[in-house]
């Protein structure tokens, strides 16, 4: 499998951190990570994007860093490999939003990749309430990163890629709001998201 930012953050800070026991730290890492792509093998392409680019190197970050760290410190450090990324994205799209009048199209490209890259197929159920008009309104009521971290025993680990949406998107634009009161992976029973421009 290809390199993932979690798994290239993981192997920094094993060697960064834990240079004496580096190597058998990357070990014990790439063989979780094999056996859980094993386990989920039979995913469909779709719910597989998902698992292999965030959630399963995510639980073998964290279950590799709990074996020389107590289980919070490691649910911090994985928290912050998804902040970099989501910290990065923000500042990217930020640029992006900075040409005229582009910032209007955001909550269309969002309806079009909920539709795409966040539904069904990949083990999303996501509840139009409002699509168009300058306003993308969506109850995601199942959710992949939830569900498969549940299934491993961490469902706290989810809330890193939770906030990771809100780093990425609260401040984007003046002209557009991101809101979002509620998340499967902090314990509601939906993710209320909402980005909508500022007439």
């Amino acid at each position: 499998m290809k390199e993932t930012y979690l798994s290239r953050d993981f192997r920094e800070t094993a060697a960064q951190r834990f240079s004496s026991h580096a190597k058998e730290l990357k070990a014990f890492f790439d063989t979780r990570l094999n056996a859980l792509l094993a386990e989920n093998a039979d995913a469909s392409k779709e719910k597989q994007y998902h698992l292999k680019r965030q959630i399963l190197p995510g639980i073998a970050a964290y279950e590799t860093l709990q074996r020389v760290m107590p289980k919070e410190e490691a649910l911090q450090i994985v928290h912050g490999y998804v902040e970099r990324l989501a910290r990065t994205s923000h500042k990217q799209l930020a640029t992006l939003l900075l040409i005229p009048g582009l910032y209007r199209l955001v909550p269309s490209v969002f309806v079009k990749s909920t539709r795409s890259v966040f539904g069904p197929a990949a083990g999303f159920d996501p509840k139009e309430l409002q699509v168009g008009n300058g306003i993308w309104r969506v109850d995601m009521v199942k959710c992949p990163y939830h569900d498969t971290c549940a299934e491993y025993g961490y469902p706290e680990l989810c809330r890193c890629f939770c906030d990771s949406d809100d780093i990425s998107y609260v401040g984007l634009h003046p002209k557009l709001i991101w809101e979002r009161s509620m998340t499967l992976g902090r314990g509601d029973d939906r993710c209320d998201f909402c980005m909508k421009i500022i007439k």
